[in-house]
């Protein structure tokens, strides 16, 4: 009798005692269980401060990323130049064409967001392949007349920006970076 609560006693022990404990290189203690999952060890507090913050939930947060998005550009290729997006609003760049001394590219907006849209400003850098900077600056592609609710850009709606033309000496291909630098919203 006394070997059956002993065997008994050993495997409730074994199977809670069952995970493994790793050290990581930064230091921090991990918990391998033997349902291939696993979790972080807390480390025992050692003041009071320690202590509200281990019972506090941690905040996860998406980092922020850059906005900028850079491409090679070859003209007349049919290929749009790139998408932007920020604040719900999508803003495709089309292809690029060179046409009586400028570069074009023509723009479209869609609306993904709850509000109106009645500015979009798009930062651009244009170089050569070189790398030199050959334009940079900002152009708004979508403007609104003020009090004008017929001219303001509406939520799931989707038009024709503002044509970006810009005064830049040919060339067969482009480094066109860009991001949408402001939204204003009514």
């Amino acid at each position: 009798m006394k070997n059956g609560i002993a065997f008994a006693c050993l495997l409730a022990t074994s199977s809670t005692y069952a995970a493994e404990q790793v050290t990581l290189e930064d230091g921090r203690q991990v918990q391998l269980n033997d349902d291939f999952t696993w979790q972080y060890v807390p480390e025992p507090a050692t003041d009071q401060s320690e202590v509200k913050q281990a019972v506090e939930p941690a905040v996860v947060a998406i980092p922020v990323v850059t906005q900028k998005v850079g491409t090679l550009v070859t003209v007349g290729s049919k290929k749009p130049t790139m998408q932007l997006s920020d604040s719900g609003v999508d803003v495709l760049l089309g292809s690029a064409q060179y046409q009586d001394g400028e570069l074009v590219i023509p723009t479209s907006l869609t609306n993904q967001s709850s509000q109106s849209v009645i500015l979009v400003t798009v930062d651009i850098t244009v170089s050569d392949t070189t790398g030199k900077v050959l334009f940079s600056g900002s152009v708004d592609i979508w403007k609104s007349i003020k009090r004008m609710a017929d001219t303001y850009l509406r939520p799931q709606q989707a038009e024709q920006g503002k044509t970006i033309q810009l005064d830049l000496d040919e060339h067969k291909q482009y480094q066109v970076s860009a991001h949408i630098s402001q939204v204003s919203t009514r």
